[in-house]
């Protein structure tokens, strides 16, 4: 027993040593705890004095930003507001007017720097007063007070933006180059031989808008003869003739957000008669893109250029052309050429611009005349996988597909080149093995569908118990083979799997190695095949002669299905086929390829304005419907010509329809949606006579007063066209 207490103090007595040690352990981290508390609170108190520090120095940087961009927005506003000041002051017109003007370009100079700076309006405002009061502006400094956020005046927003890119130093005076490319932004046409100041800016473009006098008495009528315009009268204007429906709210809006809180006469004819502002032909239709574009291929049309310079190369970069027709030949120095431009100058061009503005796919077509011979073309292939890489769209024809596949249409193929080619022969191909059942009359098995290939893209699964194709019961896989065997490339068939529904399979193509009529490697890369065939395939493009043009049996719903190529030159107009350009575009073919010409030219450039110029014009049942009957007559010539009178005009109708041209007045009737009307129209000036050229399409045309974009004769050709106005009335 005695042991047994023993023992038993003995555990007692341990346990309280342990509790001791324990204790002594506790105290240890309780004092640690303590010790980690006070330098947690030290270290929490310098977070936070570094934290106020960091919030100083962040408000201190963020200050010091705020001055510098606001001595910038001084630089630029201080000769710019002196300028105008000084010129508005000059003109011959009432204090009351003159008020208009200033307070239209105060609006804009305060939203111009609104958005290029990121200052707020009110910080603005005080800046505008200041150095109004400094520089002694009263004009400015009077408008001040009734500046809108968001209001400004079309014309000078455009040129203080223009001032700006052009003078990134803000200087008073800029270069002969820079002040050239401000006016341009207007299409002011005269030419800069000094450098300038903003108040010369402002006095070439005051004395360009005056020019048009026939705006001027548009203006006073509409006006009662007063020497500014109301919200009111504006919409009253917008609704009765220019056939706007324009509410009262939306007429307000215009007069703030594009004549800057006032209409004077100056800032009403600028509106008015530019083709920036007021185009004759709708803006809705040319400056964006809205038809579908996820449509079949084969429906829509493509605007062509025949490459044979490199300014025809510049000119189809600029037009935004999107198919390019190479005829290839091998030179004497063993360069690549294409007429005197080389294929690889081309290529590179395709590369670096082609889709910095137009993203829709690029066709390269290759010498649709006659093939190249087999040792070119190798090189041609070459030549294009090195260049443009991943860019090469891979034909649809190798996957096999059908016409409303979601990947063929001009959507889908954004950023992408497009080869038409001469292409080899084609082994039907479909891309997956199988092996019997353990009895015939049961189907066949899947065991390997390989990626990419039509079997793949038809959803043919591994594993998959076939049972059934085209309806008919597979026996067995010699059976299965024999019926594809029949197939062709491009055809449709069916194959049911146990259980479960059919599915559809497109049969696909392989390059045939036995085929020696064309090069393998470039056939590889065709997306296009020019073809004869009688059995046309999608992706098979017809090619039409000029000649048989009159004679062909080919109808638009022929071409829903397959493409269509024909070449047009100036030189295939007859009695018998005055309009050949025209004539394809009415029988739907998809590829005109027209010469270069002034003749072709003016018509590819009417006819592809549509659809926000993207190259890519949707054919539809409407194209031949009938659009409403109209006329417009000339009121005066270009501003180059001190819009000088109408001399002579003559109208070339491509397509269907009749104009009738009576003195400076134009009639068109039965015109379609396909319709191009080539305008060339003479005017006099200073002893010389000038004519310009107008393209479009009627049916695009806008009523009321408008201004017809116009190209100088002779400029057709060039890669950077100047635009004239031609001051117009539509009805």
């Amino acid at each position: 027993m005695g042991c047994l207490n023993s023992k038993s103090a003995a555990e007692k007595t341990t346990p309280g040593a342990v509790g001791s040690g324990y204790h002594s352990q506790s105290n240890k981290r309780h004092n640690h705890r303590e010790k980690k508390g006070i330098f947690s609170k030290a270290n929490t108190l310098k977070e936070w004095t570094g934290s106020f520090d960091n919030d100083e120095r962040a408000e201190k940087a963020e200050s010091d930003a705020n001055r510098a961009i606001q001595a910038s927005a001084e630089r630029f506003l201080r000769f710019i507001l002196e300028g105008a000041e000084r010129f508005f002051s000059s003109l011959p017109d009432s204090q009351a007017v003159k008020q208009v003007i200033a307070l239209t370009f105060t609006n804009s100079c305060a939203e111009v720097t609104r958005t290029k700076f990121r200052l707020k309006l009110d910080v603005i405002t005080a800046l505008l007063t200041s150095l109004a009061r400094e520089l002694k502006l009263p004009l400015i400094e009077a408008s001040v007070p009734q500046v809108e956020e968001r209001a400004m005046d079309d014309g000078f927003s455009r040129i203080l933006l223009a001032w700006f890119s052009n003078n990134p130093s803000y200087e008073k005076m800029i270069s002969i180059i820079a002040g050239q490319a401000v006016l341009n932004t207007l299409y002011i046409r005269y030419v800069v031989n000094k450098c300038v100041s903003f108040e010369d800016i402002l006095a070439y473009q005051f004395r360009w808008v005056s020019v048009n006098k026939a705006a001027t008495e548009v203006f006073n009528r509409f006006t009662d003869g007063r020497e500014s315009m109301t919200s009111e009268q504006l919409g009253k204007f917008l609704r009765d003739v220019q056939h706007s429906e324009a509410t009262d709210r939306q007429a307000l809006e215009k007069f703030k957000y594009r004549f800057g809180g006032g209409i004077h006469k100056y800032n009403f004819i600028s509106y008015n008669g530019s083709v920036l502002t007021n185009n004759a032909i709708d803006p809705a239709r040319t400056s964006d893109v809205w038809q579908d574009m996820t449509q079949s291929f084969t429906h829509y049309m493509v605007s062509c250029a025949r490459i044979e310079t490199e300014e025809d190369l510049k000119r189809a970069t600029a037009d935004g052309a999107r198919a390019l027709v190479l005829n290839i030949n091998k030179a004497g120095n063993g360069k690549l050429m294409v007429g005197s431009c080389e294929l690889q100058t081309i290529l590179e061009c395709v590369k670096a611009n082609g889709f910095t503005t137009n993203t829709y796919p690029i066709i390269l077509c290759l010498s649709p005349g006659t093939p190249m011979p087999i040792p070119v073309q190798d090189e041609v292939a070459k030549m294009i996988n090195d260049t443009l890489e991943s860019a090469v769209a891979e034909g649809l024809m190798f996957e096999g597909a059908m016409i409303n596949d979601p990947m063929f249409s001009p959507g889908a193929l954004r950023k992408k080149v497009l080869v038409m080619n001469h292409q080899d022969r084609l082994k039907p191909f479909i891309g997956f093995l199988v092996a019997d059942m353990n009895k015939d009359g049961l189907g066949v098995r899947v065991t390997d569908v390989m990626e990419g290939t039509p079997a793949s893209k038809g959803g043919v699964l591994k594993d998959d118990w076939l049972t059934h194709i085209n309806g008919i019961p597979i026996q067995n896989k010699l059976h299965l083979r024999e019926t594809l065997a029949q197939l062709k490339v491009g055809d449709e068939f069916t194959v049911r799997r146990e259980n479960l529904n059919e599915i559809k399979v497109v049969v696909g193509g392989t390059i045939d190695p036995q085929d020696t009529t064309a090069s393998a490697s470039l056939s590889s890369i065709t997306f296009f095949n020019y073809s004869n065939s009688t059995d046309p395939k999608p992706w098979d493009t017809e090619r039409v002669p000029a000649s048989s043009l009159v004679t062909t049996q080919l109808t638009r719903k022929d071409l829903l299905t397959h493409f269509a190529f024909c070449t047009v030159n100036s030189a295939d107009t007859s009695t018998d086929l005055p309009d050949a350009e025209g004539t394809a575009a009415s029988l739907g073919i998809q590829f005109v390829d027209v010469d270069n010409s002034e003749r072709c030219l003016s018509w590819a450039r009417g006819r592809f304005s549509d659809n926000g110029r993207c190259g890519y014009i949707l054919k539809t049942d409407i194209d031949t419907a009938k659009s409403p009957e109209l006329s417009f007559r000339i009121i005066g010539g270009p501003r180059l010509l001190n819009c000088s009178p109408l001399t002579s005009m003559n109208v070339t109708i491509h397509g269907a329809g009749v104009a009738r041209t009576n003195g400076s007045q134009v009639s068109f009737t039965d015109c379609d949606q396909s319709t191009i009307a080539v305008v060339q129209m003479t005017f006099e000036a200073n002893g010389m006579e000038r004519t310009f050229t107008s393209a479009f399409c009627p049916a695009l045309l806008r009523y009321g007063y408008r201004a017809l974009p116009s190209v100088l004769s002779g400029e057709e050709r060039a890669s950077k066209k100047q635009i004239h106005g031609i001051y117009c009335f539509i009805k």
